[in-house]
């Protein structure tokens, strides 16, 4: 017999309405190597909240375009067809959420304050390792959208934000599944397949706290693992400092350290240290992607 709240959250999911048409256009229209800028716009244009979005973005210090971008023509130039594509997914994921963001304005808003966080962390990570960074920022950004649809299923007894005061228990889903007979990653994983979202982001939100079962695209969910750990570790920044944040990933993630190894990501414990300072730097600088994300 299917469990009562495995039943729930499985009709809270298909309850969720489709991503916008854009969505799958511009996902099309991007993945054709023969597209053309022109193309792009087309698609685009008609969505004026979508082309504000993207000329928000484009104009903010996450790509510190040194002159101002103020028509699609020069974002779609500028930016390339992959920020775009990147763009677009967030922000309607973003908007794929409309109630909880009425109904629950301060969780949800901390809620995003973390993702965000994450999705910054997993940036400057794949910036240091030569892998696409808008597409791993997306990746941390919506990592935990299982946990949005868990939390419109059970509104009062999902605890959605236990982990921002208890970074200890930020992998621990032995509690949901006790509780819902599910976890937040897997309920992620079928947002995404439902969504018809990019292969390496699905891989991400899925597998994020088991990244050696993912099936494909394992660095993925490896870094946003990682970048998870150090948004958790930047909402506790008045009492950590780099030094920590390297003995942290020292002493506690052998298992971790071999897995990226495995996967030829680069570890040195070093590099923690200075991917949390990085964190620390831009994070306040980058807010409003945030809030061009949720506008």
């Amino acid at each position: 017999m299917t469990h009562p709240y495995l039943s729930a959250i499985n009709s809270q999911i298909e309850s969720l309405p489709a991503l916008p048409a854009i969505v799958t256009k511009v996902m099309a229209v991007t993945a054709n190597p023969e597209s053309t800028a022109n193309e792009l716009m087309r698609v685009i244009l008609p969505d004026q909240t979508m082309c504000s979005t993207i000329l928000k973005v484009a104009n903010s210090a996450f790509f510190g375009i040194p002159r101002g971008v103020s028509t699609m023509e020069r974002a779609v130039v500028v930016l390339g067809f992959e920020e775009i594509r990147n763009i677009v997914i967030g922000k309607a994921i973003f908007s794929s959420f409309p109630k909880l963001s009425k109904e629950n304005r301060n969780t949800i808003s901390l809620f995003w304050e973390h993702a965000f966080t994450c999705g910054l962390a997993a940036k400057i990570i794949g910036e240091h390792l030569h892998l696409p960074p808008s597409e791993l920022f997306i990746a941390g950004l919506i990592h935990d959208i299982g946990k949005l649809a868990m939390l419109m299923a059970f509104p009062n007894d999902y605890p959605i934000l236990r982990e921002l005061s208890n970074p200890a228990n930020a992998d621990d889903l032995t509690e949901e599944n006790t509780r819902f007979a599910t976890s937040h990653d897997m309920i992620g994983l079928q947002l995404a397949n439902r969504w018809l979202l990019p292969e390496k982001l699905a891989m991400a939100i899925g597998y994020h706290h088991s990244p050696e079962k993912a099936p494909h695209f394992k660095e993925y969910p490896l870094i946003v693992q990682v970048a998870d750990i150090l948004s958790l570790m930047y909402c506790h920044s008045d009492c950590i400092e780099s030094c920590d944040v390297e003995k942290i990933f020292a002493d506690f993630l052998p298992e971790t350290s071999a897995l990226w190894q495995k996967n030829n990501l680069t570890w040195k414990t070093e590099n923690f240290g200075h991917w949390f300072n990085l964190l620390q730097q831009q994070r306040e600088n980058n807010q409003e992607i945030l809030s061009a994300f949720s506008s």
